[in-house]
């Protein structure tokens, strides 16, 4: 297996195009979850809700935990605009989907590789139309500062799924 062949563009993309899918498909789950959060805590804290009404409201104990959800509520209400969750959700979902092509593009250009048992002209040129996609998804990156513990185990996944034994490199 030759570590310098032209080839290797085609394989390294195609891992950092699926490194992308998996992160970013797991920071929307995770903004996904806080809203879901956010937005059950603010239903439940409203006064109209069908939980502010239960009796054991109205107990000593119940008054206290009534009133300390409340604060929470509040604080919630306050600083659930600031976080800009459906932004964020929106931008996580327009990145996945494009890297999401990317990677089924890549895929399927290392497909015709393994069947031709070749890298050719054509071939690289498939990669040069990948690499201006990718170009304009590395543009539009949702965040400006990766989870580096989520990537680590993204990365750890996408070399569990595809080791560098995997790739076919064709002779010279």
């Amino acid at each position: 297996m030759t570590a310098n062949h032209p080839v290797w563009g085609v394989y390294d993309r195609l891992r950092t195009a699926r490194l992308n899918v998996k992160y970013y498909s797991r920071r929307m789950e995770s903004a996904e979850r806080l809203n879901f959060s956010i937005e059950l805590i603010l239903l439940i804290s409203a006064p109209s809700s069908a939980v502010a009404g239960l009796w054991f409201w109205e107990t000593e104990l119940g008054n206290m935990m009534w009133q300390f959800f409340g604060v929470i509520a509040a604080f919630t209400a306050v600083i659930k605009p600031l976080l800009s969750l459906p932004k964020k959700i929106k931008d996580y979902e327009s990145a996945l989907s494009g890297y999401r092509i990317l990677d089924f593009d890549l895929m399927e250009l290392k497909s015709l590789i393994e069947q031709r048992q070749k890298y050719d002209a054509g071939m690289q040129k498939e990669l040069t139309k990948a690499i201006q996609r990718e170009r304009q998804l590395v543009g539009k990156t949702p965040e400006t500062c990766e989870k580096q513990k989520v990537k680590r185990i993204c990365e750890a996944e996408v070399l569990q799924e595809l080791p560098v034994d995997s790739f076919f490199v064709p002779e010279n």
